[in-house]
């Protein structure tokens, strides 16, 4: 049975990757009781896009162009929206998991999570729940255990492959250069630079530089 109107979940969907927004929009009309409002392709939008259409649920990627996913999360809780935000990411690692609950979201899943269980948080993080599946609990503790503050902590966040990413920043080589030294595609390097930036708290690839020198990754 058709569910009322005002019981309806509105819902934003943020990523840069239109197949898997296609595939998102195409699963949640399934159900009667989710309304895709919009769609967002970037942070900025998806932060301009939530503060005009004020949805129910901002389902965010992580990894995004002009704004990263965590600062999308800081911007709307600088905003003070009813947003509520489910991050749904391909991005398994325990410091961006507790970076993303720290800064306000309400629901965690990985991109190959069941269908049944994105629906599933939706409503549950509609209805003022939180969500984070039970494999993911353990890295979250995990991750709030991690001492914070200081170059050295924060380096120690990365993966062997990221700080070699991180020096050839700091050297300020192209994600084309990068991936020709690291014999990795460019997607791929675009990838780790991204994820360099969120675990780090860093904005800009010149951020990433400046980091790169100070924590002695490079030689200035």
């Amino acid at each position: 049975m058709v569910q009322q109107a005002q019981d309806n979940i509105t819902v934003l969907i943020s990523d840069d990757h239109g197949i898997l927004r296609e595939g998102l929009r195409g699963l949640l009309e399934e159900y009667d009781d989710l309304v895709i409002v919009d769609e967002a392709t970037n942070g900025a939008e998806a932060v301009a896009k939530a503060k005009e259409l004020r949805p129910n649920i901002l389902l965010l990627d992580l990894i995004m162009p002009e704004m990263g996913g965590v600062e999308v999360l800081e911007a709307l809780a600088a905003e003070n929206l009813p947003t509520k935000v489910i991050v749904l990411t391909g991005a398994d690692d325990d410091e961006l998991l507790t970076r993303c609950i720290k800064s306000g979201a309400q629901g965690y899943l990985l991109k190959d999570a069941a269908s049944n269980q994105l629906v599933d948080a939706i409503h549950t993080v509609a209805q003022g729940g939180c969500w984070l599946p039970a494999d993911l609990t353990e890295k979250l503790f995990r991750g709030m255990s991690k001492p914070t503050g200081g170059d050295s902590a924060k380096l120690s966040l990365l993966t062997a492959r990221e700080v070699e990413v991180l020096k050839l920043l700091g050297e300020a080589k192209t994600n084309s250069e990068i991936a020709d030294q690291l014999f990795i595609s460019e997607h791929t390097a675009k990838v780790h630079v991204s994820r360099i930036l969120e675990k780090l708290g860093l904005s800009t690839r010149s951020e990433a530089v400046r980091f790169a020198i100070r924590s002695g990754v490079v030689q200035a």
